[in-house]
């Protein structure tokens, strides 16, 4: 009985050394030799990553925006929904969206220490181009907001030092009528950690 215990706890010990290792392995895989300015390359590193082929709806779910210079988001298809946010290669790294690094690492690399008077625009275009590559930002008042607040999207610094980014987005439509809205607001620490993000106004507005 001790012996089987003892096994039972060695199996257990080697399987976690080994999970530990795969997740190691994914985020300090050397992803110089895929040319991640294209497609083609970035599908190549995703499928090493994963370890599998990815299926074609996914591949084309892939953004770029010259507001985050060496940055190249990524997602996957879901059906009724869309492309849907997975990660993103910066630079020659990958995270994943669950990553606690996730938006820090992204921010350090758009100059978040360098630059710190470019915190606000910085925040702003890592939200929008970003964490929402795959939604739609309502930048300017439509028909939809006839009986609704509206505002352009905005950052503003606040006392702590911690920067607020708020704005309108467009979600998919999925399997509910109308067309569906919220107001976000995402909040960055000072080191440029994601803080917190918060829903506050959402209204689903009727098709024509």
């Amino acid at each position: 009985m001790i012996q089987t215990t003892k096994l039972n706890r060695a199996i257990a010990l080697i399987f976690c050394l080994c999970s530990y290792s795969s997740v190691a392995a994914i985020h300090g895989q050397d992803l110089s030799k895929f040319d991640l300015s294209t497609n083609d390359g970035v599908n190549a590193a995703r499928e090493a990553i994963a370890g599998k082929p990815l299926d074609d709806r996914s591949k084309r779910c892939i953004r770029r925006d010259k507001s985050l210079p060496g940055i190249t988001i990524v997602g996957g298809f879901a059906f009724d929904y869309g492309c849907r946010l997975q990660g993103a290669f910066i630079n020659s790294q990958y995270l994943t969206a669950d990553d606690k690094a996730f938006s820090k690492t992204a921010l350090d690399a758009l100059g978040w220490k360098a630059v710190q008077s470019q915190r606000e625009k910085t925040a702003q275009a890592w939200v929008a181009n970003g964490l929402l590559a795959f939604l739609t930002v309502i930048s300017v008042k439509d028909a939809d907001f006839a009986n609704h607040s509206f505002q352009p999207p905005r950052a503003l610094t606040r006392g702590d030092g911690t920067v607020a980014v708020t704005l309108w987005i467009r979600l998919p439509s999925g399997r509910v009528r109308g067309t569906r809205y919220e107001l976000r607001e995402y909040r960055f620490s000072a080191e440029g950690n994601l803080a917190g993000a918060t829903t506050l106004e959402n209204f689903t507005a009727p098709n024509n």
